[in-house]
């Protein structure tokens, strides 16, 4: 695939096929993706490839968490406060595409349930990836180099006919993660990327999601 083609092609997709993805697909992916680049070539980044049984573990979990009410705690601290101004106005109108799609009203308390747990159970993705940072990088920059290798995976992935979402619900609740996936205390779980065969059928993954006016975000000085 083209590069511009998929930039231009790349969205989260929130519905899978069930056909597991060979795990040695994934690591010829990440080996791909890590050409991306990173501050003087420190590449920080490591990956934990999750599927199967575990993975299926992980998603009961998980949703059990949400339904027990408890607050995410993701190593990565949540702001105190939520997004305001613009940033907020583009996350209510995403949030307004998606409930429309799927039908749920302002008071379907029950159906919106029911999309959380779709979410905690990573859309039913059969595969994830754990993108995590060594605790002794303890400087904030590293997080840009994170970006990076992020992006170059979504875009890589779609080369091998895979889609993905970006999800910091797979790591909300980072000891429910270690305990089930092994992932030692010194690294920190930076995000998750659920990745499989995209269910075209799936509504959600005709949701197309609208991009600022470039004159609206850039000066030329």
């Amino acid at each position: 695939m083209e590069l511009l083609d998929a930039v231009k092609l790349r969205k989260s997709i929130r519905g899978f096929r069930p056909d597991p993805v060979s795990t040695d697909v994934l690591v010829e992916l990440l080996k791909t993706a890590t050409r991306a680049p990173s501050s003087v070539n420190s590449q920080p980044w490591e990956f934990f490839i999750v599927s199967g049984k575990i993975l299926d573990q992980l998603k009961r979990e998980c949703v059990e968490q949400y339904r027990l009410g408890k607050k995410p705690n993701p190593d990565v601290a949540l702001p105190e406060t939520g997004l305001q101004g613009v940033y907020k106005d583009r996350q209510v109108y995403l949030a307004k595409q998606i409930f429309s799609i799927m039908g749920i009203t302002k008071d379907d308390n029950k159906r919106l349930q029911e999309y959380w747990e779709a979410m905690y159970s990573f859309y039913g993705a059969p595969g994830v990836i754990l993108v995590t940072l060594d605790r002794t990088l303890a400087s904030e920059w590293p997080l840009i180099d994170i970006g990076l290798i992020i992006q170059t995976i979504t875009l890589t992935a779609l080369n091998f006919g895979l889609g993905t979402c970006i999800m910091r619900a797979i790591v909300d609740y980072p000891h429910i993660v270690r305990q089930i996936a092994g992932i030692p205390e010194n690294k920190k779980l930076i995000l998750g990327i659920a990745i499989g065969y995209p269910d075209w059928n799936h509504p959600l993954n005709q949701l197309k999601t609208v991009r600022e006016n470039i004159h609206n975000i850039t000066k030329i000085i």
